[in-house]
């Protein structure tokens, strides 16, 4: 290459050196691809958090003598008096770097940059963030928690009408064993009683304030973090501040908890779904949740629990993404855990919210057709494990030999095309034992009749009217109980809240 050209090209490089030195935080890229979007999710997910923050900070502060009382009424009173609308409506034009800023500008022009900068003293944007995320994740999570409560309780209500509706059991997707639509509701309410706990844990992660961590390892200012936590909600402040920055766990084991959730109504909504095929007939969904076709009349689309499937698997998704997001990334203060990834979490939050609320809401006003499952369950011979069992106890014979005779009589009557008659037992009992079997014809049809499956298995967890009797009652003693918790949390919210804005409108009357 010639000189020539080497210089050139040497020429171009310092150029863009010296137009790279030159250019200012945020550069119009940066502005247009990440602040602009940051600043709108900002004020839709974290604008009344970042207030909470700012007010309870102040009141601490002038509390702890490190700011006075009148710099915290004007600071409060200018807090208590900022637009809401205003800074809803605002759009990003680079003037300001992010919506703390935005605020931080509209709380210097009420009361002056003195009085606004001692706002900032002994905190950080980090910790103020992780703060803020905080308070919008526990809202979130107890959002989640009453629209899982209103689907147990849905549930639970569908068992107390169905102790005797017999249904099939399937298992591998085939026809197992007779049960009752009391039995399958209870499995499912059990099991959205665990995602109650799992969230109600998650919330108690959740609920502690890192605010004062600052920006890694606290302050020296003599600060009250106990004060701030009372003052937002919190149950108390973290306790190392390294990890009060650093750590993801707190919503980690949230979206877990939501994960598993979204999971179990997914299956839930499929097995509805199913049961809402016509070939089933089995549930009918009322016709607010149901969809007519555009060119076929009789069609009733069950687009409701569509819709409950499709959701809960959005916001799957959007929980798995999260997880992707900071997989193998830096234990400390990253902007991968902050505005891209939050708007993420509020999001499966809102979505599993809505696919919860609508199943619910789905269920409520539905009917089953009791008639066509009692007949159903008559079929495929699916009561024959009774039949086994009963040779069991009346012939005192191995359990495989009694299976061996009835899975050999029920192939039988499979190629003949006909039903297992006692005849039909009999005579495969004579070809594998040598002789016949004590039981009476009527034997034989009472454990081969589903109602008699069903009320012999009275074990515990079983479907017996009188089983299921009992785990209703206790599933609504568990459900009291976490309607208490839920109503308790909600309540210690509002109440801090409360203080919060009296504290900070009593500054502003003051002012």
């Amino acid at each position: 290459m010639s000189t020539h050209a080497n210089n050139d090209r040497n020429n171009e490089e310092e150029s863009s050196e010296a137009r790279g030195a030159r250019e200012k935080f945020p550069t119009p890229a940066y502005s247009e691809n990440v602040l602009k979007d940051v600043f709108e999710d900002a004020k839709r997910l974290f604008l009344e958090p970042l207030i909470d923050v700012d007010c309870a900070h102040a009141i601490m502060l002038a509390e702890r003598g490190i700011i006075t009382d009148e710099e915290s009424r004007s600071l409060l009173s200018a807090l208590a008096a900022l637009d809401r609308e205003r800074i809803r409506a605002a759009v990003y034009d680079g003037s300001f770097e992010d919506l703390f800023f935005y605020i931080q500008s509209l709380i210097t022009e009420a009361c002056g940059e003195d009085v606004a900068g001692r706002l900032h003293t002994a905190r950080s944007r980090n910790d103020i963030g992780v703060t803020i995320y905080r308070i919008r994740l526990r809202s979130d999570i107890l959002i989640v928690l009453r629209a899982v409560l209103d689907l147990r309780h849905v549930l639970l209500d569908i068992a107390g009408r169905h102790h005797e509706t017999i249904i099939t059991a399937y298992t591998h997707t085939q026809p197992a064993q007779p049960t009752t639509l009391a039995h399958l509701m209870l499995a499912m309410a059990e099991v959205l009683g665990r995602d109650v706990q799992r969230h109600c844990r998650a919330f108690e992660g959740v609920n502690i304030s890192p605010l004062g961590a600052c920006a890694i390892t606290t302050t020296a200012f003599p600060i009250d973090r106990e004060r701030t936590a009372e003052l937002l909600g919190f149950d108390a402040p973290t306790v190392n501040s390294y990890a009060s920055i650093s750590a993801v766990d707190y919503f980690t084991e949230a979206l877990g908890a939501l994960s598993v959730l979204l999971v179990n109504t997914g299956k839930f909504a499929q097995e509805f779904l199913l049961m809402s095929m016509r070939e089933f007939d089995a549930i009918r969904l009322s016709d607010g949740y149901v969809q007519t076709s555009s060119i076929m009349p009789q069609k009733r689309n069950p687009v409701a629990l569509e819709h409950v499937r499709a959701l809960a698997s959005k916001a799957l998704g959007q929980a798995q993404g999260v997880f992707t997001t900071i997989h193998n990334t830096p234990f400390g203060d990253i902007n991968d855990v902050e505005d891209d990834l939050q708007p993420l979490i509020a999001n499966a939050f809102r979505d599993a919210k809505r696919s919860v609320s609508l199943f619910a809401a789905a269920l409520a006003t539905a009917t089953f057709n009791v008639e066509v499952l009692r007949q159903r369950a008559g079929r495929d011979f699916i009561t024959v494990t009774e039949l086994a069992d009963t040779i069991v106890r009346r012939e005192k014979l191995p359990f495989r030999v009694a299976h061996h005779i009835v899975a050999k009589g029920v192939g039988l009557a499979i190629e003949g095309g006909q039903r297992l008659t006692p005849d039909l037992l009999q005579s495969v009992a004579e070809g594998i034992l040598g002789r016949s079997l004590c039981l009476t014809p009527e034997d034989i049809r009472n454990a081969l009749d589903p109602d008699q499956f069903v009320r012999h298995r009275t074990i515990l967890g079983g479907p017996a009217p009188v089983e299921t009797k009992r785990a209703l009652d206790a599933e609504r003693m568990r459900e009291r109980t976490d309607s208490s918790w839920y109503e308790e949390k909600l309540a210690a919210l509002k109440r801090a809240h409360e203080i919060l804005r009296a504290l900070t409108n009593r500054s502003h009357s003051d002012s």
